[in-house]
């Protein structure tokens, strides 16, 4: 904190013989000078020529609004009364409450002589008008969750304190990430050492690791400031919280002109609540094509049912778009499911269906007879401590 005194001549008319006057600034007090405080310049005024000096006039003509002058800007001297005296002038001044730090001008103009004699000198004086810097910085950064994977909305809050000496006003942050969502926030003022939270949110569509820039802007002693910094945000690969968890079709299998209701359970498996949640089947069939299953909790699943008349024969991968909302708008997941409608032929491909059908059965209720009578013969055998049969092969 130190303030600079200049007294120095910008512009001095040519002397005339040997009548000289000068200006020199003495002091300022105190030394140093900060907003809303006292203060006195000291100014002197010094016969540098061998004549008595006449018609003296000392002007402050140029003050910076940042400063009050107290005594009257224009102090007449008639005459000194001899040739080595000196005149000693003292101003009282102030710098206002909201003083911009830095160096400020004060303009002097000193006038003496008459008619072809008068001769004009210019002065500056400097005053630097000391003041103290903000520092607002982030002190942390927290998300939620912890774990962001892509997909996911997250919440991130940045600690912001001030490790300045003066008070932060008007304290802005603001992000600059590629993500959807919001990017600015307001802090407001920050006391030397205070802490605030901005508070972010963010779709993250996309996974990898991010160097995300925070512009943090200001007001302190000196005007307007803006800081910048960097956080990394860490984006895990996944493609979604929603998904099928199974498909069911009732009948099994369909065939042409059957009522079918086709059951797709969705499930969330993230760590939010999902809310208006649809399922759209996009089939060839007459019937409905959409469900709305509304809100799932994480780790709860939900079903989606759909009727329809399968109108048609032949295998079909139907295209299902599950569409859901959240802070940022509609979000979509897309997957298939495979359906199989057998034409009907008037009986005979499904008599030969089940004659299979109950070959198969048959068969299988044939062998397992086979086996446990198999079974049942070796334990009489070993129990009665023969041997097991043999069975009779042929050549």
């Amino acid at each position: 904190m130190v303030i600079i005194l200049a007294g120095v001549p910008v512009v001095q008319a040519e002397s005339s013989g040997d009548e000289c006057l000068r200006a020199v600034v003495e002091d300022i007090s105190p030394s140093s000078v900060g907003r809303d405080e006292e203060f006195t310049v000291g100014i002197s005024l010094e016969n540098c020529g061998t004549q008595v000096p006449e018609d003296i006039t000392f002007e402050i003509f140029s003050i910076p609004p940042d400063i009050i002058v107290t005594e009257d800007l224009v102090t007449e001297i008639p005459r000194f009364v001899y040739k080595d005296s000196e005149r000693q002038l003292r101003y009282h001044m102030r710098t206002t409450p909201d003083a911009v730090p830095g160096p400020h001008l004060i303009k002097m103009k000193l006038t003496y002589g008459t008619g072809d004699t008068q001769r004009t000198a210019y002065y500056e004086v400097e005053i630097i008008v000391t003041g103290e810097h903000a520092e607002p910085r982030i002190s942390s950064v927290t998300t939620d969750p912890k774990y962001i994977y892509a997909g996911d909305t997250v919440d991130l809050d940045l600690e912001i304190q001030n490790y300045g000496d003066s008070i932060a006003k008007s304290v802005e942050v603001y992000l600059e990430h590629d993500f959807k969502g919001i990017t600015g926030s307001t802090v407001g003022a920050l006391a030397a050492n205070d802490t605030q939270t901005a508070s972010f949110k963010f779709k993250a569509n996309s996974s990898g690791t991010f160097e995300i820039p925070v512009i943090i802007e200001y007001e302190d002693d000196y005007g307007v400031q803006k800081d910048e910094y960097d956080i990394q945000i860490t984006v895990l690969d996944r493609k979604g919280s929603l998904n099928l968890a199974s498909v069911k079709i009732n009948p099994v299998l369909p065939y042409v002109d059957d009522t079918v209701e086709l059951t797709m359970r969705v499930e969330n498996s993230g760590d939010r609540t999902i809310n208006s949640i649809r399922v759209y089947a996009d089939h060839p069939f007459q019937g409905l094509k959409e469900s709305f299953i509304g809100s799932l909790d994480p780790d709860e699943d939900g079903p989606a049912v759909i009727t329809f008349v399968a109108d048609q024969s032949g295998e079909f991968e139907i295209p299902v778009t599950i569409t859901y909302i959240d802070d940022f708008g509609e979000e979509q997941v897309e997957t298939k499911v495979n359906i199989i409608v057998m034409e009907r032929d008037g009986g005979a491909g499904t008599i030969i269906i089940v004659l299979l059908l109950l070959a198969v059965i048959g068969g299988l209720a044939y062998n397992n007879y086979r086996t446990k009578r198999s079974k049942d013969e070796i334990i009489k055998q070993l129990m009665e401590g023969g041997s097991a049969p043999v069975e009779d092969t042929e050549e």
